[in-house]
Parts: structure tokens; C-alpha cells; sequence
């Protein structure tokens, strides 16, 4: 919380009272004031946030019902960002070009497609490119670090409901826990035979600026489930709180088999992207 603090000068040598320091009135904490200042928050930080290009680094982990290493992958790359206002979402897509230490000599030519083709047209077809590169039996292509603040966006955030969960002291302010349940569909993601995967997770909010800090979200689609956190720092460099990590768990289990997927991915070297892309 900002601190006012006041300084008087005494006129003379006697031990002057102490002044009590003015504080800024504290912010409202209820569900539906944190919750109208994140949206906010969202509004600029989309418009901020278009054509942004970083450095992806990815570690995977296959483990058996013993817990037992049965794959392993790391990939590394770029990742283009940016926020698609007629669909009401995000969309990242991956540039991968270096798999368990070898560079691929065949790649899609990211900046190409972006600048020549109707980026909301070949949106999905990209996205699903995002998936090319996993690993397990676990069919995924939600790795998105942003797929969280979907939540809240004007289109989707009414089929939600919100709880306050808990609040904390940081040096800014304090900080809200806000849960969220998915309550009505169309449901933001689906299962591969179109079914409904209705998601439930939670948002750490600044509850003075609305800024998210944290992200965490569940699905659940029949002996499947998985949950994906994302943290969000500040970069100077861009004047944004951006993601800096995805760390993701699924696990998957039939009668006495089970399967779990760790992966977690990192982000560094934010830029702009420099070309015009096409969206229409």
C-alpha cells in the first residue's frame, strides 16, 4: 500500500508530537471490485500487448505408474503473441528450432505466413502447430501461457463464477486470490471428440492496479486432467507484465496404468515483432 508521509519542521527545540503518517485509502477487495479492475487492466493491456515476439524454452517429462522416466524432450525457439479482438482470445504461436539439441532443418516460415496470409483466418491451423512437438500419449494443444486471462475477457467472463479465496501483504499492495468455475457452455477448450471440458482455476490479482501476477487453470476430460500455471513478471524492457513461465502437469490413468506429463517453459527476450501482420 503507498504510504503519504508528511514532514513538519519544528520552530524551536522543543520535542515536537508525532504526526501520524497518511495512508491511501485501501482498495476495494470484494470479487466484483477486483474483478471490474482486472478487466480494465486487460483492456490497455491489449492493446499494449500486439506483435510480441520471445524466446521459448521447453523441458519435458513422461512418467510411468511408477513414476518411472519414459520420455524425455527439450525444445527451444521463438513464440509470437498477440491478442485477436473478433474472436475475443489470445493466440501463440510456436516457431520451434531446436529439438533435444538439434536444430530442424525443415521449418515453416513463421514471419512468411504471418505477413502474407489473414492471421485470424490461418489463426488455428498455426496453433495447432504449438502441438507438433509434445510428447506422451496425452493429446494437448492448450499450452498457452496466456490461455487463462481468456477468462476474463467481455465475451467469455459471464459463464464464469468468481470467489475471493484469500488476501496477502505484498510491497505494493495487497494481493487477491480470485477462484473461478466454468458454469455454462461453449466451454473455452473442448475434448478431441468435441465434448465439453469445463475449466475451474484461480487468479492472483494486484488488487490496487487489477494486474495479474498468476494464473492457474484445471481441465478435466473423463481419467484426464491437467492444470496449467502461468506467472507473469515485469519487463522493463517492453513496460509490461509479461509471462515468464508455463509450468504444466497431466495426468492420465486406466485401471491400474498411469501416465504423467510434466513440461515448463520459460520466456526471456521479449521484442516487438517487426514486420506488418495481417489480420482481418
Amino acid at each position: 500500500m503507498t504510504r503519504l508521509v508528511c514532514g513538519w519542521l519544528a520552530a524551536c527545540a522543543i520535542a515536537a508530537p508525532m504526526v501520524a503518517r497518511a495512508q491511501a485509502p485501501s482498495p476495494d477487495m470484494s470479487v466484483r471490485a477486483v474483478i471490474a479492475k482486472t478487466a480494465v487492466y486487460l483492456k490497455e493491456y491489449k492493446e499494449a500487448l500486439q506483435f510480441v515476439l520471445c524466446d521459448e524454452a521447453t523441458i519435458q517429462d513422461v512418467l510411468d505408474e511408477r513414476g518411472g522416466s519414459a520420455a524425455h524432450r527439450e525444445t527451444s525457439g521463438e513464440f509470437f503473441l498477440t491478442y485477436l479482438p473478433t474472436d475475443g482470445g489470445w493466440v501463440g504461436v510456436r516457431d520451434i528450432a531446436i529439438v533435444d539439441g538439434v536444430p530442424l532443418e525443415k521449418r515453416d516460415n513463421l514471419r512468411e505466413l504471418l505477413t502474407k496470409a489473414s492471421f485470424a483466418r490461418i489463426g488455428r491451423q498455426l496453433a495447432d502447430r504449438n502441438a507438433r512437438y509434445n510428447i506422451g500419449s496425452i493429446s494437448r494443444n492448450v499450452n498457452d501461457p496466456m490461455l487463462a486471462l481468456v477468462i476474463l475477457d467481455d465475451k467469455h467472463r459471464e459463464r464464469f463464477t468468481f470467489d475471493r479465496r484469500r488476501v496477502e501483504p505484498s510491497a505494493t499492495g495487497p494481493m487477491v486470490t480470485i477462484t473461478f468455475t466454468e458454469r455454462e457452455a461453449p466451454t473455452l477448450v473442448r475434448g478431441a471428440d468435441g465434448s465439453q471440458i469445463f475449466a475451474k482455476g484461480d487468479l492472483v490479482i494486484d488488487a490496487v492496479t487489477g494486474r495479474v501476477l498468476r494464473t492457474a487453470i484445471t481441465l478435466k476430460d473423463g481419467k484426464t486432467a491437467g492444470t496449467l500455471t502461468t506467472v507473469f513478471t515485469e519487463n522493463q524492457k517492453l513496460g509490461l507484465w509479461l509471462p515468464s513461465s508455463l509450468t504444466e502437469t497431466y495426468e492420465h490413468t486406466v485401471g491400474r496404468l498411469a501416465e504423467k506429463v510434466q513440461a515448463h517453459s520459460t520466456y526471456t527476450n521479449y521484442r516487438r515483432f517487426n514486420v506488418n501482420v495481417v489480420i482481418k
